[in-house]
């Protein structure tokens, strides 16, 4: 606010004037004459001031600097990244201190860059918030650091020697200094990786954020030496439990000049719990079988706390809930010893959720876990530790250790089981590992030796029988396209054994080695296609009580053969599609993608470009499978294969059921040959078959009956829509006279043909004036 120009003024205004005009005028000074550049920006990032050791130090005037973006000031190859931290930093804002872990430089007008530490500070203003940025040229600092490690050089080849320790040093800010190949084998950082970062990199997040690595530097500088144990990260994220101890090293004169840093795992501080450990790890890794190693686990912390139930509480990702595993002892049955509980309300999904161990002396503090509370006390517990789980950096549950005596688990006990939570859950996770790979080599082989029984049990030949030029010119296009990765639609009647021929492309395919693995599209409900498509997660639906592999997975590197593939619902077929198109699927109730590499061989006997234009089939899936169209011919066209199929079919019978039999009438082989077959080959092993079974001796006995008698149905079927009904009677019995020869009775007289007895035949031939003369063939 300004003062007055009146020259009549309160005294008080004018008492309260002196002291605030002074103040301003102090902080206008302490502005100009700071050692450090100073800048004033705005929300947007724009310099609104600047103090004359900014514009010295950048080499610009201040009125060049004011209104210009601060990311002028930042080398090219970091000006990507600036608005997004700025962007953060205006969310969150708090002071900030940064470059000692940076490794930060600022750009000068002339193009030259330098090393800089940068303290944030936000401010509110009348006119909104601006951000105080305090930049130091660290220059001289660098340089000194360097003077300060070639003079260490002697020292550091000493403990260059010492691999079972990280022994480093450190200068005045915590930035590491040196690094010996102990700290490397500890910490996973190699030398170049981590010289000149700040030692806070091995810290976790939460002891960042309370600012735990500066409290250390500053109890060291004061007492000298500061010792700790806590949790630590290594470079891959993986936590370890670190012995460490903080040296403050001071010049002749008492001056501090760095830290030395000494960090140990916490496994070597006592031969003791060395031993112990030893043993619970021997005892723990000799079990792959889950309920011994819960029975190892339990009689391993028997042996080093005194308690009364234990409990291991694993993270279930299919539920996101804690499945409960009681370790014991047998006599508790309040609880179930497989079951389920949440991670909010409770200290075990506290734990979870922080890594860090709870340790309640009295269950009452659990204040902010009631059903933790109500259920312990349920059981009378009084007291207990929880401590986390973690295995290569992941949290896979929580261990919980409990008493009926309220402080019957003190802090000494909390240390030993935070000690003996990594070994357990090393344990577990790699048992659980272990029995997830053998549940999935075990389905796979089920699967794959079920497959096997099916292709046994249903097709009794591998070789394609036939001669005949179009089945010739359906094998030449089968060796053109199974050496290739190409989609090939199959289409054709039913019966006509297009399954055969996928079989053939994947025999002469590179895959023949893989599985080939088939689908009948038709064959499954509607609701249950996907899921034998994709696969599913266990809960994914009603019934899902396992996780089950598609067919699309389980033909990885394989074939895939997709039968009837028109009655495919519409839904199903983007799906598909997208499958083919990405080679990725995902399981019903997944969530991470599984590439699949499948060569797909489709077959139908619907006509496709018709359900397209009807809208019942998805054009974009008919041209996706129809990169390789091949038509199997029914069997009406194949009438010089006949023959060779029926010898083929006879014989495979015969040998199935102990049968010999060696020759097939000229008629019979006549018969079936003039007959249409309307189900194809199907139907002719169909029909063999049963010939087979009906033939008693060496002769095979085909019951033609059954071919005229479906013959008749079908005449008699086309006669009933007939005007002239008479004189389609009578032609289709002479027709059959003249095939006999005249012949009326015995087994293959015109009577057994049609299928009625004799002296019925007789007396349709009076009722339609059938007279000898006219069946009989001139001689």
């Amino acid at each position: 606010m300004r003062l007055s120009d009146s020259r009549e003024q309160d005294p008080a205004a004018a008492a309260e004037h002196v002291p605030a005009e002074f103040a301003q005028s102090a902080l206008e000074n302490l502005f100009d004459v700071s050692p450090d550049a100073i800048f004033v920006t705005d929300a947007q990032g724009v310099i609104r001031g600047a103090n004359l050791r900014a514009a010295e130090l950048f080499g610009y005037t201040k009125v060049e600097l004011s209104g210009q973006p601060i990311e002028n000031l930042v080398p090219k190859r970091f000006r990507g990244r600036h608005p997004s931290h700025r962007e953060n930093f205006n969310a969150h804002p708090r002071a900030r201190q940064m470059g000692g872990a940076m490794n930060l430089f600022a750009l000068r007008k002339d193009g030259t860059e330098f090393p800089v530490d940068i303290m944030l500070k936000p401010l509110q203003t009348s006119s909104g918030p601006v951000v105080l940025s305090f930049v130091r040229d660290t220059t001289e600092q660098r340089l000194a650091q360097d003077a300060l490690r070639r003079s260490d050089q002697q020292l550091r080849s000493i403990v260059e020697g010492i691999r079972d320790y990280a022994i480093y040093m450190l200068d005045n800010d915590g930035c590491v200094m040196t690094w010996n190949p102990g700290a490397e084998r500890i910490k996973g950082y190699t030398a170049d990786e981590i010289l000149g970062h700040h030692f806070s990199h091995f810290f976790i997040d939460q002891d960042q954020m309370r600012g735990r690595p500066a409290e250390l530097l500053r109890l060291a500088a004061e007492r000298g030496r500061v010792e700790e144990e806590a949790w630590r990260v290594r470079k891959d994220g993986s936590r370890f439990w670190a012995d460490v101890i903080l040296t403050a090293i001071r010049d002749e004169t008492g001056q501090l000049t760095g830290y030395a840093k000494v960090t140990r795992d916490f496994t070597d501080r006592k031969r003791a719990e060395e031993a112990m450990m030893l043993q619970l790890s021997s005892a723990l890794l000799a079990n792959m079988d889950i309920g011994k190693l819960l029975a190892a686990i339990s009689a391993s912390i028997h042996e080093v706390v005194s308690h009364d139930w234990a409990a291991l509480a694993m993270h279930d990702p299919s539920t996101g809930d804690l499945t409960v595993q009681i370790l014991g002892p047998d006599d508790i049955q309040t609880v179930s010893r497989d079951g389920h509980v949440p991670i909010e309300g409770t200290v075990s999904g506290l734990v979870f959720r922080t890594g860090e161990p709870v340790l309640l002396r009295t269950v009452a503090e659990a204040v902010h876990a009631p059903e933790t509370v109500e259920s312990l006390t349920r059981l009378g517990m009084q007291s207990g530790c929880w401590v986390p789980l973690a295995h290569n950096g992941k949290a896979i549950g929580t261990l919980a250790v409990l008493s009926r005596i309220e402080g019957g688990i003190n802090q000494d006990d909390a240390d030993m089981l935070v000690r003996i939570a990594s070994q357990v859950a090393m344990a577990v996770d790699n048992t659980m590992a272990f029995q997830r790979m053998a549940e999935v080599r075990d389905k796979v082989r089920q699967e794959k030796k079920y497959l096997e029984q099916e292709i046994d049990l249903e097709h009794h030949f591998e070789d394609i029988v036939g001669e005949s030029a179009g089945l010739r010119e359906v094998l030449k296009q089968i060796e053109t396209v199974a050496p290739t990765t190409a989609t090939v639609l199959i289409q054709g009647e039913t019966g006509t054994g297009k399954e055969l021929l996928a079989r053939a492309i994947h025999r002469l395919s590179p895959r023949n080695e893989r599985t080939f693995i088939k689908l009948n599209c038709a064959a499954i409900p509607a609701g249950l296609l996907e899921s034998e498509l994709f696969g599913h997660e266990k809960g994914a639906f009603t019934g899902a009580i396992a996780r089950k592999m598609g067919r699309l997975e389980l033909a990885h590197e394989g074939t895939l053969f997709l039968d009837e593939v028109g009655e495919m619902p519409l839904d199903l077929q983007p799906k598909l599609l997208r499958a083919l198109q990405e080679r990725e699927i995902e399981r019903l109730g997944g969530t991470r993608p599984i590439t699949v590499n499948v060569r797909l061989i489709a077959a139908t006997n619907r006509d496709l470009a018709q359900m397209v234009a009807d809208k019942q089939f998805r054009s974009d899936l008919f041209y996706r499978l129809k990169v390789f169209p091949i038509f199997s011919p029914p069997l009406r066209e194949r009438l010089s294969d006949i023959p060779m199929l029926v010898r083929h079919f006879v014989d495979t019978h015969s040998r199935r059921m102990g049968k010999s039999i060696e020759r097939i009438p000229d008629e019979t082989m006549k018969a079936l040959i003039r007959w249409p077959w309307p189900g194809n080959i199907r139907e002719l092993e169909n029909f063999l078959e049963r010939a087979v079974i009906l033939t008693r001796g060496p002769v095979l006995y085909v019951p033609l009956a059954e071919l005229k008698t479906k013959a008749q149905e079908e005449f008699e079927t086309q006669a009933l829509q007939s005007p002239t009904l008479h004189d389609a009677e009578r032609e289709h019995i002479l027709r059959v006279l003249g095939e006999a020869d005249g012949q009326i009775g015995g087994p293959t007289g015109a009577a057994a043909r049609l299928g009625v007895k004799r002296t019925t035949l007789n007396s349709k031939m009076k009722k339609l004036n059938i007279v000898r003369s006219d069946f009989m063939k001139p001689r």
